[in-house]
């Protein structure tokens, strides 16, 4: 029973490492082709030259606005973290305790001993000495820095009541069959995109930013499934 368990937790465990076949996935494909062949609105023809809602206007910025519109994210993250923690503890505690002829019991005995002859005996002051000390210091700091900077252009997936919209994009590049993949989503808002319809992942809500590889470089960086499963279970 014990290695089914195992077996199970090394299944898990490996299943979170980035594989080729994980990288070239597109687990928003169908979202995207939806997106990318949703019906554009009729246009509103009253004899007039110009098309409204057309993205193609002289006098328009060209800004994406309706499923299916293509907008440029420029991704430009950094994030920076330091953290030190430390701890100082120390506790000395000291205590005597005296019990005087323990309650004329031992001058009792000692007269005991006297009558026979005993040569031996007992201290009629008692005492009890007890002392304790314990020390403990620790300390600990973390520094973690990353930063991404790229762009992908990205498709309107869906328009929200309130006008914004969910935008999903994929940037896919396989070098020497190791490939590398940016996946990109989140919710932007019409204002937040500049005329030459770009828009800053700062703007974006509900980022999610996923930068990754695979392949034989991507597996060589990580330890082997018996190596982490008994990372996992070892208890020192």
């Amino acid at each position: 029973m014990n290695m089914i368990w195992v077996a199970i937790a090394t299944m898990l465990l490996s299943g979170c490492l980035p594989t080729t076949k994980s990288i070239t996935t597109d687990a928003h494909q169908y979202k995207v082709e939806h997106a990318l062949q949703h019906p554009q609105p009729l246009p509103d023809n009253n004899g007039s030259l110009w098309v409204e809602h057309s993205s193609l206007q002289l006098f328009t910025d060209s800004k994406a606005h309706q499923v299916g519109d293509l907008v440029t994210v420029l991704v430009i993250e950094k994030a920076s973290a330091t953290r030190k923690i430390a701890t100082n503890k120390q506790k000395k505690s000291s205590r005597q305790t005296n019990l005087k002829s323990a309650f004329g019991a031992l001058n009792g005995i000692n007269n005991a001993f006297a009558k026979n002859k005993i040569t031996r005996t007992l201290n009629p002051k008692l005492g009890v000495n007890m002392s304790d000390a314990s020390k403990f210091a620790g300390s600990g700091g973390t520094n973690n820095s990353d930063t991404l900077t790229a762009s992908v252009t990205a498709v309107v997936t869906k328009i929200y009541p309130n006008g914004n919209m969910e935008i999903t994009g994929r940037h896919q590049v396989t070098i020497n069959q190791q490939p590398q993949a940016l996946v990109f989503s989140g919710i932007i808002r019409p204002l937040d995109i500049q005329a030459n319809n770009t828009v800053l992942s700062s703007k974006v809500a509900q980022a999610t930013i996923s930068y990754g590889g695979g392949g034989e470089l991507a597996g060589a960086t990580h330890q082997g499934w018996l190596a982490r499963t008994l990372n996992q279970i070892w208890p020192f």
